[in-house]
């Protein structure tokens, strides 16, 4: 995958600094394949991303490159103002920090950034990547059940990494579950590596899932 990637991103003139450190805690090579070749061919303008890591480095070179708007959230203040330091002023990168907060979930206890909703309650966004906060037993990442309902566009998709994991699976299943009784079409597809990732997607971007 790591061949697979760098193979894939060389021609891709808005990814100038192509270096990463996939693994560990942050995402793999198979997971920062699937978002390039999905910002490359699907070209958002408003990204949201739940969590700062490997994969932030491509968003926002994205969206410096082309002008549109991205933000990541993040927790921790040390690891953001690392972060921020490591890529220097090689390009742009737009950091809100929240704080960790516990909410019940269909009577389970998950993570989620406190007040992550209210903090964008008019924004409508085209692109969701979710690899933050930590995971959780059941229904890890609740908070991206309720910005599905309220924070997006007709033409959209949602990418969550550690799919392999109870917790994420469940997560996948509500999002499904709040489309189906909406009645908003959608395709969505797990992919497996050294650790999986699922893409749900507006019918209209069902080519994204064959990327």
């Amino acid at each position: 995958m790591a061949h697979k990637y760098h193979d894939t991103v060389a021609d891709y003139e808005w990814l100038k600094y192509k270096g990463i450190s996939p693994g560990g805690w942050a995402v793999d090579y198979a997971f920062c394949y699937t978002l390039a070749r999905t910002l490359n061919a699907m070209h958002p303008q408003n990204i949201l991303e739940c969590g700062l890591g490997q994969s932030s480095r491509i968003v926002h070179q994205y969206a410096t490159f082309y002008g549109v708007q991205a933000v990541t959230c993040e927790h921790d203040e040390e690891w953001a103002s690392f972060f921020k330091k490591e890529i220097g002023d090689n390009y742009s990168i737009n950091i809100q920090m929240f704080e960790l907060d516990e909410q019940n979930y269909k009577g389970e206890k998950t993570l989620i950034y406190k007040g992550i909703t209210d903090a964008f309650h008019d924004t409508a966004f085209d692109l969701i990547i979710i690899d933050g906060p930590f995971g959780c037993p059941h229904y890890s990442r609740s908070q991206v059940v309720e910005l599905c309902k309220n924070n997006l566009i007709e033409r959209f998709c949602i990418i969550i990494d550690d799919t392999e994991r109870e917790g994420e699976q469940e997560t996948v299943e509500e999002i499904k579950e709040l489309f189906l009784g909406k009645g908003i079409p959608f395709e969505a597809r797990e992919y497996s590596s050294t650790k999986n990732h699922t893409i749900i997607c507006s019918k209209d971007l069902k080519y994204l899932i064959s990327l």
